[in-house]
C-alpha cells in the first residue's frame, strides 16, 4: 500500500477494552497505509479529517472516507488454529471418532492435488474468513509434496484474496501406526500399511522449512511465519529439538497439537514415563515449552500441566467445535482461565468444525465455560472476544500489532452493522457480539487498511465467476474421495477397535460432557 494513502472511518462506535464493552462510544479513527494513527472524538482533529473528506471528495485514489454511522467497528479476529488442505472437504464427515476422520481427511492420504485445487481450497477458506470478520489465520498446511511449488500456490492465493496469514509448514517424522496406543494386535498388514502413512524425515523437514524461511527474506506483506512440529508425539526428538532451535534462531512462534484425543493422554501415560507421562514435560525437556509456543486443543492436560504452561507463559488455543465433533470432549477452560494461560480461538479444520466462523467459536466458549458448574465464575462475553482477538494475536507472535484498535496497531478491522436484528435492541456490544452475531452483520472488513469485503462482499475476489472454478475442481476431488473413502474402510473396524480400548482405558481422566459431574 502506497504510504499516502488516508482512510477515514467516521462515527463509529469502537470496541476496545478502553471504552465500555456494553455501549462503546462513538469514534473517528484516520488510518495511514497501514496503520491506525488516531482514534478521537468526532469534534478532535477537525482539520486533518477534512482534509480527507475533500480528497476522497475529488476522486484522489490516496483518499478513503467510510461511514460508520449506525456501525460497531471490531478488531480483525484471529483464527489461531486453522488448516487450510481439507476445505474442500466440508460438510463430508460426522459421527467420526478422531482417528477415523484422521485416515480421510490427512493429505498424506490424499497425495499429492493439482494447483487448480490448491488454489481454489485456499482461497475458499481464506475468503469464507474475511467474510466473517477474520483478517488473520493461522494455516498449519501439509505440504503434499512439500516443494516449493505447492508452498507458492497456497502463498499465492492469500496475497490474492488480501488475508492477513501466519503459515506454517506442519512436520512429522513418526508413522500415525506408532503413535496409535491400542490398535488390536492381529491388525493385518494391508490395514497396518493403510494406517501407517508416510513418515517425514527429520532433517530433511528442518532443511526445507529453513530454506523457505530464507528464500521468503524478505516477508510478502500481511504474511507472517510460524513452526509446526504436528505433535510432540508425532516427532522424533530430533525434530522437535530442530523446530526449537529455528523458533530461537529466528525469534518465531511455535504450535503444535497437544492432548488433542485421549488416546494422546494414553501415548504419554505408555511412552514418555521419563518424562513423567506428560507431553507438556516432554516439550520442556526438548526447549519447545516457551512463550512463544502454543498448543492446540489441551483437552486432556492435567492441572499440575497447567501450572507448568503458565509458568512457561505458554498458550493454548481452544477450539470447541471440532473438539466436540471429533468425540475429543471438552477442554479444562476454567482451570486455565484462572492459571492465568494465554487462550486464542481456532476455527480448525473444514472437515470437523465445517465453517470458519469465530462467531460460532466465541459463543461455544463462553457457554462451555458456563456450563463447567452451577455458579458465578466470571467469565463472560468479553472473554471470549478477548480470546478470538488479542489472545489470537499473542499466540501468533502478534500481540502488539493487531488485535485492538488503537494507534499505532494495524488497520486489521472490521464494521459491524447495527440494524441487524442481532443487535435489535442495542444492549451490550460484548454480549451481542458472542451470543447473537453470526457473521450476517459483518458490514465492511479491512486488512492492513485495504477494504478487502464491502457491504458484506468481497472486493479482490469475484465470488460469482468463482464458483465456476470450485465446481470443476469438484469432480476430481468427489472422485477422488470416493476411491479413498473404500481403500480406507479395511483399516477402520481396527481403529474403531482401538478407540473403544482408549475409552475404557483407566487414565484417572475424562472430558466427555457425558462424564461431567460423575
Amino acid at each position: 500500500m502506497d504510504a499516502t494513502t488516508q482512510t477515514l472511518i467516521h462515527d463509529a462506535r469502537v470496541y476496545d477494552r478502553a471504552f465500555d464493552l456494553h455501549k462503546p462510544p462513538v469514534r473517528d479513527v484516520i488510518v495511514k497505509a497501514d496503520r491506525i494513527v488516531s482514534v478521537s472524538l468526532p469534534d478532535e482533529l477537525v482539520e486533518e479529517k477534512r482534509a480527507i473528506k475533500q480528497a476522497a471528495a475529488q476522486g484522489q485514489s490516496g483518499a478513503r472516507v467510510v461511514d460508520g454511522r449506525g456501525k460497531l467497528l471490531i478488531p480483525g479476529l484471529v483464527n489461531a488454529h486453522y488448516h487450510s488442505y481439507d476445505v474442500l472437504s466440508k460438510g463430508r464427515f460426522e459421527d467420526m471418532p478422531f482417528d477415523v476422520w484422521m485416515l480421510h481427511s490427512q493429505p498424506a492420504y490424499w497425495g499429492k492435488r493439482s494447483r487448480a485445487e490448491l488454489r481454489a481450497r485456499t482461497l475458499v477458506g481464506a475468503m469464507e474468513c474475511l467474510r466473517h470478520g477474520i483478517t488473520t489465520l493461522q494455516d498449519m498446511n501439509s505440504l503434499v509434496p512439500q516443494d516449493e511449488e505447492t508452498l507458492d500456490t497456497i502463498l499465492s492465493a492469500y496475497a490474492e484474496v488480501g488475508i492477513r496469514v501466519v503459515f506454517s509448514i506442519a512436520v512429522r517424522d513418526v508413522a500415525a501406526l506408532d503413535i496409535e496406543p491400542f490398535l488390536p494386535a492381529g491388525i493385518p498388514g494391508e490395514a497396518a500399511a493403510i494406517v501407517g502413512g508416510k513418515p517425514g524425515d527429520a532433517q530433511a523437514d528442518i532443511a526445507f522449512v529453513a530454506s523457505q524461511i530464507k528464500r521468503l527474506d524478505p516477508l510478502p506483506p500481511r504474511f507472517h511465519w510460524a513452526l509446526s512440529p504436528s505433535g510432540p508425539q508425532r516427532c522424533s526428538q530430533a525434530l522437535l529439538e530442530g523446530i526449537a532451535e529455528l523458533s530461537e534462531r529466528h525469534k518465531l512462534p511455535v504450535t503444535t497439537h497437544v492432548y488433542e484425543t485421549r488416546a494422546q493422554l494414553a501415548k504419554a501415560r505408555s511412552v514418555y514415563s521419563q518424562h513423567e507421562g506428560s507431553l507438556v514435560n516432554y516439550m520442556d525437556a526438548v526447549g519447545l515449552l516457551t512463550a512463544r509456543t502454543t498448543i492446540a486443543h489441551s483437552v486432556y492436560i492435567t492441572p499440575g500441566e497447567i501450572e507448568k504452561l503458565a509458568r512457561a507463559g505458554t498458550g493454548v488455543v481452544h477450539n470447541p467445535l471440532s473438539n466436540l465433533k471429533l468425540k475429543n470432549g471438552v477442554a479444562p477452560l476454567l482451570d486455565l482461565k484462572r492459571a492465568g494461560v494465554n487462550l486464542a480461538l481456532g476455527c480448525d479444520n473444514c472437515s470437523c468444525s465445517d465453517c470458519q466462523n469465530l462467531f460460532q467459536a466465541m459463543k461455544m466458549f463462553a457457554l462451555l465455560c458456563a456450563g463447567m458448574d452451577g455458579e458465578p465464575r466470571g467469565i463472560c462475553a468479553s472473554d471470549a472476544i478477548d480470546a478470538a482477538t488479542l489472545g489470537g494475536a499473542h499466540a501468533l507472535g502478534l500481540g502488539g500489532q493487531i488485535g485492538e484498535v488503537r494507534p499505532g496497531m494495524k488497520a486489521d478491522l472490521v464494521l459491524i452493522d447495527l440494524s441487524d436484528f442481532a443487535y435489535l435492541p442495542f444492549n451490550s456490544a460484548a454480549r451481542q457480539l458472542v451470543y447473537c452475531e453470526t457473521g450476517r452483520a459483518v458490514h465492511t472488513v479491512l486488512v492492513d487498511g485495504n477494504v478487502v469485503v464491502e457491504k458484506g462482499e468481497l472486493t479482490t475476489i469475484n465470488q460469482a465467476d468463482f464458483l465456476e472454478e470450485i465446481a470443476n475442481v469438484m469432480q476430481t476431488v468427489d472422485h477422488d474421495y470416493a476411491a479413498l473413502a473404500a481403500r480406507q474402510a479395511l483399516a477402520v473396524p481396527y481403529l474403531l477397535e482401538g478407540n473403544r480400548a482408549v475409552q475404557a482405558a483407566p487414565l484417572g481422566l475424562r472430558r466427555f460432557i457425558g462424564d461431567l459431574g460423575h
